[in-house]
């Protein structure tokens, strides 16, 4: 095989993963802000069952911030804020697999993470304007959002070898992962420091100047890259040469009758039904139940999402060292993966909601539970590669 280092896939992988770094540092940075954003106790002004945990926060008070304008949003109302960002990407997953084939991957992604940062940077102004502008804002970031998966996954059928797959996509998407961890701690530290506001301009202005070393970089196929070498482009060809079909029409009996798609489909649902409760309302647990301040919410919040991005890059390495070195068959890799992905964050998850107020207990769940997902990137995550690249 051709050499990793420098190569043009690697690199391909490196600002892949910067983009995806950015899209979720995008998406979970209202999460933070929000609760900076709210005035003080209006979320709790309804519930007043809810055992909230004795005040014990450890941090020395410095001077922090309050400049920021704040809003006077119920619970209700911030869950329709928290939520609207799905509205927008559930439309343009199953468009976004279509385009890609038709305008490419590289333009398809560009662009989503390009739109998101956009709309990102018009933030504040929506919130100033009301809710509903700011609900609507957060749901065209969606829009941009939802099409970066489908693409990323059509540029990596024509450039990743199938040995090298589970390996070259853990590290695109692990980007995602670590974007949840850097963006929840420094979102904190801007809110705490400066003002929420520039929470949005920060991370905006970086996929802003992201766009436009992908649109430099990259190219949708080996054939049309004019930096790749001769043996790689030789090398990432041959390996695809009886991957992809020939075939151009989408054969959609047979995928709606196919079982293993629908198991793919439905670890998929399962999976992300935890994993997006967690990623939107960690911070808002953290604070009105756990009683964490910002600054500390910020880092707790973090922790789980570094464990998985950690759990992602070795288990794609695990993945592929088993399937290539020791013979294991890529379905029964898929499924252990999978298995170990989805029984021990349930457990745990359970565990951390019978635990009340013991606060070194409760972050260590929910961050184990959220570290053992991370073995699902190498299982039902990437079977779809396996069962149809094309």
């Amino acid at each position: 095989s051709v050499p990793a280092c420098c190569s043009a896939r690697y690199n391909l992988a490196l600002l892949a993963f910067f983009g995806f770094f950015l899209l979720y540092a995008l998406r979970v940075n209202l999460s933070v802000a929000l609760v900076d954003m709210v005035e003080p106790n209006t979320s709790l002004a309804k519930n007043t069952t809810s055992n909230v945990c004795p005040e014990h926060s450890s941090t020395i008070n410095t001077p922090r911030n309050t400049t920021g304008e704040k809003y006077s949003w119920d619970a209700d109302t911030q869950g329709w804020i928290l939520g609207s960002f799905f509205y927008g990407y559930i439309i343009t997953q199953i468009p976004g697999g279509y385009l890609a084939s038709k305008i490419g991957g590289k333009m398809l992604l560009g662009f989503g993470i390009f739109g998101t940062s956009v709309f990102t940077l018009l933030t504040p102004l929506a919130a100033n304007l009301g809710v509903g502008y700011l609900i609507a804002v957060r749901a065209l970031e969606g829009l941009g959002e939802g099409v970066t998966f489908p693409a990323m996954h059509s540029m990596w059928s024509s450039w990743a070898p199938p040995l090298e797959r589970s390996k070259l996509l853990s590290i695109s998407y692990a980007g995602a992962q670590l974007g949840t961890v850097v963006s929840l701690p420094l979102s904190g530290l801007i809110c705490y420091y400066m003002n929420w506001v520039y929470v949005f301009y920060i991370f905006g202005a970086l996929g802003v100047l992201w766009f436009f070393f992908w649109m430099w970089l990259v190219s949708d196929t080996p054939e049309t890259h004019s930096r790749i070498s001769h043996a790689e482009r030789e090398y990432i060809l041959f390996s695809l040469k009886d991957q992809l079909s020939t075939q151009k029409s989408v054969p959609w009996r047979p995928m709606l009758e196919s079982l293993p798609l629908w198991a793919i489909v439905v670890a998929h649902f399962s999976y992300n039904w935890t994993f997006y409760t967690l990623l939107t309302l960690l911070p808002t647990y953290m604070k009105e139940i756990l009683r964490f301040d910002a600054q500390e919410n910020g880092f707790l919040s973090a922790l789980p999402y570094f464990g998985c991005w950690l759990c992602i890059i070795l288990s794609g390495q695990i993945a592929d060292y088993l399937r290539e070195k020791q013979n294991f068959s890529t379905v029964c890799v898929r499924k252990c993966f999978t298995l170990i992905g989805m029984i021990g964050p349930a457990v745990f998850l359970v565990a951390a909601g019978f635990i009340g107020c013991n606060y070194e207990l409760a972050v260590a769940f929910v961050t184990i539970s959220t570290t053992l997902g991370g073995f699902c990137t190498s299982g039902y995550s990437i079977n779809h590669l396996d069962i149809a690249p094309s």
